[in-house]
């Protein structure tokens, strides 16, 4: 009989990666020999701590090794909502089976989602060096993911964990950004907003008319969001396939935030792309047109574009920028004010009532 060595300082028990692996692998007789911790790619900021570990196991036909990630989630993304982790199992364990796309295999997890163990992806391609191709395959699989689940959202309550940004957890999100700015004022810092009249001005809208909003995104229909789409978290495999991961703040809300959550955040991190934000925006409609025949007029289109950039900045930019230390805003104060700032006050001035 082999001989198990295990130095523990994992989340999980011997039993849960036992178990997980031989329902992985369909061979009861599969046991965990050694655990080595790997060096994990480099990977843009998580919710959490992600570690990537090499596993050697044994079985009655011989021996072998396997890599996989191990996942602990940290808290929730708001107070007052489902944890991540407990969004991102449920994923895994309740939705794969009827998501259009592939994702990770889930080894085991807790049953609220303190850790996760996941099947480890090799990708072929850094997203920073995606091509004009890859942005374009990843919008066709988004517009599956939307056709999919779209119009469901009274199916999709049953899933209870799921996050509902603009309806049920609409009032956690406005409470942490009005807190934020009321933290920017209270310490006039971070500088660039605090000391800017004019920005403080457009946080200001955003919180106090966060109804007005959010009124056209809720005449949407709704559909499956992953909420955290983009190239850093999807997979390009040796075979093309994309896979998809990091489900962590999956929820139900109209498409258009998907998309442009998909085009800040690729802009953000790597500046040019490949692909213009329109080729992009009219690769998904030609998609939704295809798919559930869905189409917009250019009036609509324009209105829901600017609610979903105004929503997304008080949604997650708010708090964020109320934390963020002087150097490391002024370091990316271009980008800042190409992708969110200049953007969002251009939208305020369209839609809001500024006076």
């Amino acid at each position: 009989m082999t001989k198990t060595t295990l130095d523990w300082e994992w989340p999980f028990s011997l039993a849960d990666i036992t178990a997980g692996l031989r329902r992985y692998f369909e061979d009861t007789s599969l046991r965990v020999i050694q655990i080595r911790p790997k060096t994990m790619p480099y990977r843009r900021p998580a919710i959490g701590r992600v570690r990537a570990m090499r596993v050697e196991y044994s079985t009655s036909t011989g021996s072998g090794t396997c890599d996989l990630v191990v996942k602990e989630p940290r808290g929730t993304t708001r107070t007052g909502l489902a944890g991540a982790g407990r969004r991102e199992v449920g994923v895994y364990r309740s939705l794969t089976s009827h998501l259009p796309l592939p994702t990770p295999t889930l080894i085991a997890a807790s049953p609220i989602g303190d850790w996760l163990l996941l099947e480890a992806l090799q990708s072929v391609r850094d997203p920073s060096y995606w091509k004009k191709e890859d942005y374009v395959v990843a919008i066709e699989a988004l517009t599956r993911l939307h056709d999919r689940f779209w119009g469901l959202e009274t199916d999709l309550t049953v899933f209870q964990w799921l996050s509902r940004p603009i309806r049920a957890d609409f009032e956690v999100h406005v409470a942490a950004a009005a807190k934020a700015i009321e933290r920017i004022v209270n310490q006039a810092q971070p500088e660039p907003l605090a000391t800017v009249p004019e920005r403080m001005q457009v946080l200001a809208a955003l919180t106090m008319q966060a109804d007005q909003i959010v009124t056209p995104l809720l005449k949407q229909p709704s559909t499956l969001l992953h909420g955290d789409y983009w190239p850093g978290n999807i997979a390009v495999l040796e075979d093309g396939r994309q896979v998809v991961y990091d489900w962590q703040l999956t929820g139900v809300g109209p498409g258009v935030i998907d998309l442009l959550v998909f085009i800040n955040k690729s802009s953000w991190w790597f500046d040019k792309l490949p692909i213009s934000q329109e080729e992009i925006v009219e690769c998904y409609r030609q998609g939704m047109a295809a798919g559930p025949r869905v189409t917009w007029e250019e009036d609509e289109w324009n209105l829901i574009w600017d609610h979903a950039l105004m929503w997304r900045f008080l949604q997650e930019w708010v708090d964020l920028l109320a934390v963020s230390p002087d150097p490391l805003l002024e370091t990316r104060a271009d980008q800042l004010d190409h992708v969110w700032l200049h953007p969002v006050a251009s939208a305020v001035s369209r839609r809001l009532v500024t006076d």
